[in-house]
């Protein structure tokens, strides 16, 4: 747990008053849904989220308008943190992090600017193939539920969010971009199992 702006005693209760504890959403500290969001663990945390944010919310932004861009912020994390709530409403164990709220922002890059190249992942990559890639990583974390610090779940809550919210922006767009990632990922289905075989058989 960073300590830079305070002992750590400090940094727990704020922590604990302000981020996201299932256990007391609701009951006590309904805010908490908005503020984890502004809340990072460290130096790197923060900067990687602030990263992504510019890398893709920029593009985003310019493209939907700052009204738009805000909202699907907003509601991507307050909904994720819904979802894990609800998943876990006895968990006492804190979440922070503006990372679900930036996977819904990565869901509308992917339907309504699959072919945008951003720098999200370091390397220059559409936002169809970069959406897809992280979903992916996101999926097989949840699925073998490895203990790590990091909620996965609240990135594919996020990233859903995000994909209602590209529709209800322009529904044709989204389509599209649907329709796109839906046929890359099978043209990486096809391809995987294709060169699994040549492999097996080499």
């Amino acid at each position: 747990m960073g300590t830079l702006f305070g002992s750590k005693v400090f940094v727990l209760n704020l922590v604990y008053n302000y981020g996201l504890v299932p256990s007391t959403v609701g009951v006590a500290i309904p805010l908490s849904l908005v503020t984890y969001m502004f809340l990072h663990a460290n130096l790197a945390h923060l900067v990687s989220n602030v990263f992504v944010l510019h890398s893709v919310g920029r593009e985003i932004e310019r493209d939907v308008g700052s009204l738009r861009f805000g909202l699907v912020y907003l509601a991507s994390g307050v909904v994720a943190g819904l979802f894990h709530t609800a998943a876990g409403p006895a968990s006492d164990v804190p979440v922070i992090g503006a990372s679900g709220a930036i996977f819904g922002l990565i869901a509308v890059l992917l339907l309504l600017m699959p072919f945008k190249v951003t720098t999200a992942l370091i390397l220059p990559l559409p936002g169809v193939v970069m959406g897809i890639l992280l979903v992916l990583v996101e999926v097989v974390a949840v699925l073998v539920s490895v203990e790590s610090g990091v909620a996965h779940d609240m990135h594919l809550y996020g990233f859903f969010v995000g994909c209602l919210g590209a529709f209800a922006i322009d529904y044709n767009r989204a389509l599209r971009g649907l329709v796109i990632a839906m046929v890359i990922l099978l043209a990486l289905y096809i391809w995987a199992v294709y060169l699994e075989g040549i492999i097996v058989l080499g």
